[in-house]
Parts: structure tokens; sequence; C-alpha cells
């Protein structure tokens, strides 16, 4: 997700500041993957941790950790299974962020990390703020002040030697915490490290995206996929690289030097572009090519369609047996008339007349119910296999989560 304006802006940051850009590149791709702000494109990007809010809190009061516990926003410890359970999406992290800043929107602000390089909230005194909410004040909807404040951590906890020595083990664990290695920040460090130093050496930057929104990008990409390029996956506004390898697609069809940009050449060209077939192979897909390839979809719908067998069997034989068990019903009716007529007691003449007539008829009443849902889900299974070939046909959900 990084544009050529971030990339610029943090090479030249680095410069300024005696780091080496691929190191301070690499740093940021760990942290945010170039991310700047939330959907809403002026808060920073964000991540609430509720451990830290369990200790910010009760440095206020144990009535205010109280008031944050009670919601499941502050916890005792770090929790891999509740932490960022309803973070993993920018709309989720938005409302957890708004949903803490009415408890109290200092403690919020000090317990989630900031901007492009994630720096904590409570880290406020010691990068020169009055205040956790002054500091991201100085963030929203500003990129450079973003860039600010993760170079003044870095400063200010000596990692620029590190940072440039390569020495991502301490790198990790000062930036990240002493558990770094279970997320395995000094080996990813290093890995984006090499590729930033490999794309500054030949004067590229492969994932750069031009100055676009990310409604500008989600529009270039749905663009794409109706154009056949599937390939690019979700529109979800990353410039990543499956967008940037459907444009050096585009550009490769259709004639053009192929660099994976939007330029003003290819978005003239989009412009009177036809669709491209898809591939034979997708196209002649069958069912069972889906399930032998993976398909969730295609395989939950054989396993509702066995059920759908299953109750048709049992819904047939509960009639089966149910008519079979009525055979001489009119016999045991009329046993029961004889018994009335013997001075048998009303309540009793009842039950006796009652008990051959409801008894089975039951499991006659089951079977047609089993019989109607396994019929129901039977149809509706196979409309939801017919869609899915369909869609994989034309390429709907190709290079998509499926």
């Amino acid at each position: 997700m990084f544009s050529a304006t971030l990339i610029n802006a943090l090479i030249d940051a680095a410069r300024k500041n005696a780091i080496e850009p691929a190191r301070l590149l690499a740093l940021v791709e760990v942290e945010t993957s170039g991310k700047t702000f939330e959907q809403d494109g002026r808060t920073p990007a964000l991540l609430y941790e509720r451990h830290v809010a369990w200790r910010q809190a009760g440095k206020v009061s144990a009535r205010l950790r109280a008031a944050f516990a009670a919601v499941g926003l502050a916890i005792p410890k770090w929790s891999r299974s509740t932490q960022y359970k309803d973070q993993g999406t920018s709309a989720g992290r938005l409302a957890v962020i708004a949903k803490a800043r009415a408890i109290d929107e200092e403690v919020a602000n000090q317990s989630a990390s900031w901007g492009v390089g994630q720096t904590m909230g409570f880290l406020y005194p010691e990068l020169g703020f009055d205040s956790a909410c002054a500091m991201v004040d100085h963030m929203t909807g500003n990129v450079a002040g973003q860039i600010e404040c993760m170079i003044a951590e870095l400063k200010n906890k000596r990692l620029i030697g590190p940072l440039n020595a390569g020495d991502w083990k301490t790198v990790a664990r000062i930036y990240n915490g002493p558990g770094y290695a279970a997320n395995r920040y000094d080996t990813r460090l290093a890995d984006a490290d090499k590729r930033w130093s490999r794309k500054l050496s030949a004067g590229i930057d492969a994932h750069a995206a031009p100055a676009m929104s990310v409604d500008d990008i989600r529009a270039l990409q749905r663009t794409l996929r109706s154009l056949g390029y599937v390939s690019v996956g979700n529109p979800d506004g990353s410039f990543g690289t499956k967008t940037v390898g459907a444009l050096s697609q585009f550009q490769a069809h259709e004639g053009l030097p192929v660099t994976g940009r939007y330029d003003e050449a290819t978005y003239q060209a989009m412009k009177i572009a036809q669709p491209i077939a898809q591939p034979q192979e997708r196209a002649r897909a069958t069912a069972d090519d889906l399930a032998n390839a993976g398909s969730k979809t295609i395989k939950a719908a054989n396993a509702g369609g066995l059920i759908a067998k299953v109750k048709g069997v049992v819904g047939g034989a509960l009639i089966s047996g149910g008519v079979a068990s009525h055979e001489g019903l009119l016999d045991a009716a009329q046993s029961g008339i004889d018994k009335a007529t013997q001075a048998k007691g009303i309540w009793e003449s009842f039950c006796d007349l009652a008990g051959p007539l409801f008894g089975h008829p039951m499991a006659i009443v089951a079977g047609v119910i089993l019989i109607a849902s396994g019929t129901a889900i039977y149809f509706v299974v196979r409309a939801i296999k017919a869609h899915r070939v369909a869609d994989h046909n034309s390429g709907v959900h190709a290079g998509v989560w499926e």
C-alpha cells in the first residue's frame, strides 16, 4: 500500500536523520505495510491494545480500569485469542477506539499504537507532547506528523545505530517488545530490508502507487476485474502486488510498456479496452473440478446434499413403517367402540380410540417433514453449486479468497 508520495517522504526523512532509507522503509513495511490512515482518510492507522489499557487506566484509578474492563476493553495481560478479535477491519478498529474514547479519551489514545510507525500513545511525553490526545491530533490527517513521531521514537530509544547496522534482533526487541521472536519481527525486518535495498538500488519502486485515494484504487481494481484481469483480487483499495500484477498483465496485453504503474497511457488505454476471455480450463471447470481444487463452497454444498439424501431415506422409512403399522386400524377403532358400549368410562374409551389413531400417524408426519425439508435442501444445494460454477467459469472469484 506504499504510495509514491509516502516512499519519497520516508526516503527524505531517512536522509535528513542519517538513516539508511531501505531500513526505514523496511520498518514501516513490517509495522503497517505503508498504511497511513483508517478508512475515514484522517484517523492514523491504529491498533488498540487491551492489556495496555488495563495498565494505563489503572494508573488513573481502579474505577476507571473497571469501566474499561466491564466492556471488554481492558485485560490484565496480552492474549492472542482476545486481543484483536474485533479489529480485523478498519471499521472494527474505528469502532473500538470510539468505544474506548467514550470512556476516557486520553487513556484510549494512550492504549493504541498510531501511524505508519505504530507509535504507542503512552510514549507522548518522550516525544515532546503534553498528552496522547495532542500526539494523535498531530498525526491525524498528517503523514508528515506520523513520520516525525516515528523518527523521534527511534532517536529516543537509540535505535538509529542498530537500524543502520541491520541489527534486527536489537531493533525488534526494543521497538516491538521482548516477545518479538514469536511474531518473527526480526526475520521479517531483514527480509523487507533486502527487498527495499534491491528496489532502491535499481531505482524502481515496484509497489509504489500514484497519489490515489483508497476509493480511486478500488475503482481501478473493479475496472481491471471487469476487463477480465481477475487476478487483481478483491477491490480492497490496497495498491499491492496483486494490483501491480494485474496492471502489468493489462499493459502487456494492450502493447504498453510493462511497468505495473497506473500512468496516463494506461489510463487512456483502459477507457477503450475490451474484456479478455478467461482461460479455457476455467471456462470448462465443473463442480467436481472445483471440489478437487479445494473449493470450500462446493465442499459445503456437497455436505448439504448428503444431508438431504439422509433426510429423504429416513423420511421414507418412517412413512413406510407408519403405514405398515396401520394395517387393521379400523379393527382397532371398532374394538374401541365395542369397549365404549360396554359401559367403560368416557376417558378410558377416548384413550382406546385415540391411541391407534394418533400414535403412529406422528411417524408419518415426521417422515413427510423430513422428505420435504430434504427436497428443499437438495434444490438449494444444486442452485448454490450451479451459481458457484458459473462464477468460476466467468472469473468472478479469481484472485479472491474462495
